[in-house]
């Protein structure tokens, strides 16, 4: 052992020379990038996901056995073989990726109509007032909802593969625009906030393509204008959720 400039130096045979790094310590970052890989691979639950996960595994084979120049062409071959994964899995999912968010949409609107159905013919009371009511603008709302639902699936914005979070999505997100919509309609039916269309019920306005024959007069313009308030506030759950998501997550990272 010997000293100089106050770092120790191991002069024994064997001893690796200071900065001297093996080949699994310089493959690191490399082999982390490809584990990576290997679970988006695993989570995409692809058909032939065994055979995929073999070729990832030859590569850190290769980098712990020093067959290939890690420093050199490390971040190369991690990035073509990342592009290649993600390339891979958007073309086999996109079958489930449409399929997946309808079918949740499908089961809500099985769900609502049966739940539509009951109030207006039991005529359910809640707080005194027919339920059938806020009912109609939380139909709105989901209606608004399921357009942003349905333009972001046949666009393939949703990233996810899995079944299940995609049926989740088509199921819960026209949800969040139904509660949105029960906002915008008790803001307005409380008076908090007023506008004369809303304000107008008189019999004078009534719409009369509206009516089904036999019914009535038709629906009044201020129900209709209300129930448009409804819908937009559904639409506007595409640009809430994902905004608070983004907030959630700074704030988490923050945290941490």
């Amino acid at each position: 052992m010997a000293e100089a400039g106050g770092q120790v130096y191991d002069f024994r045979e064997g001893a690796p020379a200071p900065g001297d790094r093996g080949p699994a310590t310089e493959a690191a970052p490399f082999i982390a990038v490809i584990e990576r890989l290997k679970t988006r691979v695993r989570s995409a639950k692809l058909k032939d996901h065994a055979e995929v996960l073999e070729d990832l595994q030859t590569w850190i084979d290769r980098a712990l056995r020093g067959e290939m120049n890690v420093a050199r062409d490390g971040d190369e071959i991690s990035t073509t073989l990342q592009e290649n994964v993600e390339e891979m899995i958007a073309s086999r999912t996109v079958l489930r990726r449409v399929a997946s968010p309808l079918a949740g949409l499908g089961i809500l609107y099985l769900v609502m109509a049966g739940l539509t159905i009951w109030t207006v013919a039991a005529d359910i009371l809640f707080l005194g007032a027919s339920l059938s009511v806020p009912m109609a603008a939380i139909i709105m709302g989901v209606a608004g909802s399921s357009f942003v639902v349905l333009i972001r699936t046949v666009t393939f914005q949703y990233q996810q593969t899995e079944r299940g979070a995609l049926l989740f999505t088509g199921l819960a997100r026209p949800l969040v625009g139904g509660v949105l919509a029960l906002g915008i309609f008790a803001l307005f039916g409380s008076g908090i906030v007023s506008l004369p269309i809303v304000s107008d019920q008189e019999t004078s306005t009534f719409i009369d393509f509206l009516a089904f024959p036999g019914s009535g007069p038709g629906l009044v313009v201020g129900q209709l204008a209300l129930f448009s308030f409804a819908f937009l506030a559904g639409l506007l759950e595409g640009f809430i959720v994902p905004a608070a998501g983004r907030t959630a997550g700074r704030v988490l990272a923050r945290g941490n």
